[in-house]
């Protein structure tokens, strides 16, 4: 796979679980990382890993649901760094209710992070790539948002918006070389995960349950998911653009 050296690579939810890892991937693979998250303490982290691999990076703080910290940012970033070649839309939160249960706050608070966060961060960061006549955006959708998912209709309903959302970026911006995906992961072993089977009566139980649904009989890693996003942003998917792609262990193919 062609490297990404000289690139600059935004990744949204950047300090953990998927965000962490396709940040190390990145680097690794020669970009200068801008790691994103509310989290200064995990992002921070995040960033003196790859510095200890001797490789380009650094941390900004953004609440991506917030217009003026999203414009702040990526105004800075192209200060510094003239550009931006990749980014991935990856933070997101969880809501594990109803519809009937689900208060007006929470609801709104789901569809700010997981869609609307991805709005302002393409708004803000697609002129540039339009300058430039190049970009790659990857964003993270779900499973959830491919299929219903008991009691979580609101990280459903905010996931399968991003499918959309995803797909019309890339109608859109295909003539300014702007290539737009998504990914739809699977479960995978990220602390948002560990933070719902927390909640479960029976954590092991549920675990086993969920592990038998999917066909390979296991979790993903985060490492694996991260794997696609960096193929869906190299030059190997050069001919790609608003596809869907299930990272889910078979789950959706049955």
């Amino acid at each position: 796979m062609k490297s990404f050296n000289d690139m600059v690579v935004l990744i949204t939810g950047g300090g953990s679980g998927i965000g962490k890892a396709a940040c190390i991937l990145f680097a690794e693979a020669g970009a200068t990382v801008g790691v994103l998250d509310i989290d200064c303490d995990a992002g921070s982290k995040v960033v003196d890993i790859i510095k200890n691999k001797k490789r380009n990076s650094f941390f900004m703080k953004v609440d991506v649901s917030k217009s003026s910290e999203v414009e702040k940012v990526v105004k800075r970033i192209v200060s510094d760094y003239k550009r931006i070649d990749v980014l991935f839309n990856n933070a997101g939160i969880e809501l594990g209710k109803p519809i009937h249960e689900t208060a007006e706050e929470e609801w709104d608070r789901v569809m700010d992070v997981n869609i609307k966060g991805m709005f302002l961060m393409s708004k803000y960061v697609l002129p540039v790539m339009m300058d430039q006549r190049f970009g790659v955006i990857v964003n993270t959708s779900s499973i959830s948002g491919l299929l219903g998912w008991p009691n979580y209709g609101a990280y459903c309903t905010s996931k399968g918006a991003v499918i959309q959302f995803t797909r019309q970026m890339a109608v859109d911006y295909a003539k300014w070389g702007i290539r737009v995906n998504c990914i739809c992961p699977g479960t995978t072993k990220t602390p948002m995960v560990e933070r719902l089977f927390s909640l479960e009566s029976e954590p092991q139980e549920a675990r086993k349950e969920i592990e038998t649904m999917h066909p390979m009989g296991r979790f993903a890693e985060p490492e694996e998911i991260a794997q696609a996003v960096l193929f869906l942003a190299s030059d190997e998917a050069s001919f790609i653009t608003g596809a869907v792609l299930p990272v889910d262990g078979g789950y959706t193919a049955k």
